[in-house]
């Protein structure tokens, strides 16, 4: 696990150095056990490392000067080991035990193509090939690492971070992608391979970029592809997915270095648990305890740990501990997330790293076997959207007016973002629930100049693009978009960003290449029935984990947001708000952004937009002062 930041034609070494160590200052957290640069007239790398595997061998730029291969890589190759017999047994020699080598040995044998779709893992790598002037960018399956890049003059640059590409001379001037920052105020978080800034780009997960002599191409070699279903029968299926679960669970337990879970009592990370203390008997689990009853998970995650007889941790932290985190949070972040369970990702994977250095959490279980509570609702969509559009809007707007309790899904916050969705097609409904801004709140809170050139519902059609899905049944409409929406941009960004700022790895079993496959091709009965969500995981854990456990529904992973933005946060958030200093306060209205203040001080519930658009000037703020 670690983070890498180069570019191609150095002008000179002497200048390639200052400029490759500016782009590494801001990722040093990614990599706190040894760092290490390279340049040649052709490429500068330089890495930053968290050592997991082979803690003396392993150390990157990885090179074959004499081959005239490049490696800088983060993350783990799963199940490395077959792939270092295999190389082995083809007269390969291996300087190292890690997978680093594996990885490099692979690329250089069978090519970056070949390679990705032979490897399992988590990863982002930059590889570059001098004898043709060739350098692959390429990211996993699913988008657990990060990678960024920035074509220019006749120069690419890639990074683990965005703000290594803005560290850096290439970005004279902060550019804001006015399309990402709609796209933020609608999601949370700015999709697809856009970013904040308009002239960095992302990787998409299950995507390579080969650029060849200057042209660049872009190719997927994984999509999950949900037209295929099979007619597997239930006791098989339930079998089937027992034995790959424990296949991932047991190749995400190779370690040399200590190793625990994240466990909150719900049914993914009780089932990892349950596998992990399977293969490995003195496994340790880490938990959170919440002050407020309505936003704890820890009794539940103590009945999993006692009754599979894990030595669970928790900690319990305190609305001061909550600021503490955010104050790191604001320093680091560099691509705008406005999820606040990154606060407590934080604090979790903060108090698991004085224990373990890696730990396993149950992400990606939800996507790929419908756990959201949306998805208990389908059946209703196609009702929904029979209810004028302007009746959401009166019952939203009204419900915006009116004070509320500050628990977790409260109904009156359940019905003001539901309504939202009233009239529009079936598909959209959900993300307009799940969006911090309603189109009202757009409408006002942004400067009319910027706003009046946007229609905000053919925004909405045109940012959740379905044009791949026209074949397929609503379910698994619902399924792709929160595969290529919500789980790279939200669940995995704040699952890396919160542990790696902290030096500590966290490996996702549910998201093993097999699991993907059998995902896909699993028919939605077994993740959807009645309204009842991940059938085949609950039957799965039927005799594993407890009663309770196994039927429990699904629980955020929350704080008291409403309620800290009232008290502790509100001088902090206002001046931030109401600055004009800030390079993306032009683009608010200021009158309305303090109306929007101040009602929630007087009780009503605008905790979601104040969030966004907080973390958005924050976000910005860092971004500026990088500069």
């Amino acid at each position: 696990m670690c983070g890498f930041a180069g570019f191609t034609n150095p002008i000179s070494e002497r200048y390639a150095e200052h400029f490759l160590k500016n782009m590494l200052h801001p990722i040093e957290h990614r990599g706190p056990d040894s760092n290490s640069i390279f340049i040649n007239e052709k490429i500068a790398l330089g890495h930053y490392r968290l050592s997991i595997i082979d803690l003396k061998g392993g150390k990157q730029p990885r090179m074959d000067k004499d081959f005239g291969s490049y490696l800088v890589f983060n993350g783990e190759i799963y199940g490395y080991k077959k792939h270092a017999k295999l190389l082995t047994d083809n007269g390969v020699f291996l300087k190292d035990k890690s997978d680093t080598e594996v990885l490099f040995q692979l690329l250089k044998l069978y090519g970056v193509e070949k390679t990705l779709k032979t490897i399992d893992g988590m990863f982002s790598f930059v590889y570059f090939e001098s004898k043709s002037d060739t350098l692959w960018l390429a990211r996993d399956p699913m988008g657990e690492k990060p990678l960024y890049y920035s074509s220019q003059n006749n120069k690419t640059y890639f990074a683990s971070e965005l703000s290594s590409l803005v560290n850096c001379s290439i970005n004279k001037k902060l550019k804001i992608d006015e399309s990402s920052l709609l796209s933020y105020l609608h999601l949370d978080y700015v999709p697809n391979e856009s970013t904040i800034l308009s002239n960095i780009k992302k990787v998409l997960p299950g995507q390579f970029i080969k650029i060849e002599k200057g042209e660049l191409s872009k190719f997927f070699y994984f999509k999950m592809n949900l037209n295929n279903k099979t007619n597997i029968k239930g006791t098989h299926a339930v079998n089937q997915l027992d034995s790959l679960l424990e296949k991932s669970v047991k190749e995400r337990l190779v370690a040399d270095v200590p190793l625990g879970i994240f466990l909150s009592g719900g049914i993914d990370s009780s089932l990892i648990a349950y596998y992990a203390k399977k293969n490995k008997n003195n496994v340790k689990s880490f938990t959170i305890k919440m002050s407020n009853d309505s936003y704890d998970e820890s009794g539940h995650a103590n009945i999993v740990s006692d009754y599979l007889g894990i030595d669970n941790k928790v900690a319990e932290f305190d609305n001061q501990a909550i600021i503490n985190s955010l104050e790191v949070i604001e320093k680091k972040l560099d691509e705008p997330l406005s999820d606040p369970s990154i606060l407590p990702t934080y604090l979790l994977s903060k108090f698991a790293k004085q224990h373990v250095k890696v730990a396993l959490s149950g992400d990606g279980a939800d996507e790929l076997f419908c756990g959201y509570a949306p998805f208990k609702a389908i059946n209703y969509l196609s009702l929904l959207n029979f209810i004028p559009q302007i009746i959401g809007v009166k019952i939203s707007t009204m419900l915006e007016r009116i004070p509320s309790k500050d628990n977790y899904m409260s109904y009156h916050f359940l019905l003001k973002h539901v309504s939202r969705g009233f009239g529009h097609p079936d598909y959209q409904q959900v993300f307009r629930w799940m969006s911090p801004l309603s189109n009202q709140n757009i409408q006002s809170l942004l400067n009319k100049d910027f706003i009046k050139s946007y229609n905000m519902d053919t925004y909405w059609a045109g940012l959740l693009n379905t044009n791949e899905s026209n074949n397929l049944k609503l379910t698994d409409v619902l399924s792709k978009l929160f595969i290529d929406f919500y789980l790279p941009n939200d669940i995995l960004t704040k699952v890396d960003r919160a542990s790696m700022y902290n030096g500590l790895e966290v490996r996702s079993p549910f998201l093993s290449k097999s699991i993907l496959s059998f995902s896909q091709s699993l028919p939605n009965k077994y993740k959807l029935r009645n309204s009842n969500t991940k059938v085949i995981l609950r039957e799965l854990s039927a005799n594993k984990l407890p009663k309770n456990i196994s039927v429990r529904k699904k629980h955020g992973f929350a704080i008291p947001l409403a309620r800290m933005i009232r008290r502790p946060l509100k001088e902090k958030i206002t001046d931030t708000l109401l600055s004009s200093s800030n390079p993306i306060s032009s683009y608010f209205n200021k009158p309305q952004l303090d109306k929007l203040l101040s009602n929630h001080f007087k009780g009503i519930d605008n905790r979601k937009p104040i969030w966004a658009i907080y973390m958005l000037y924050k976000n910005t703020e860092r971004l500026s002062k990088l500069k």
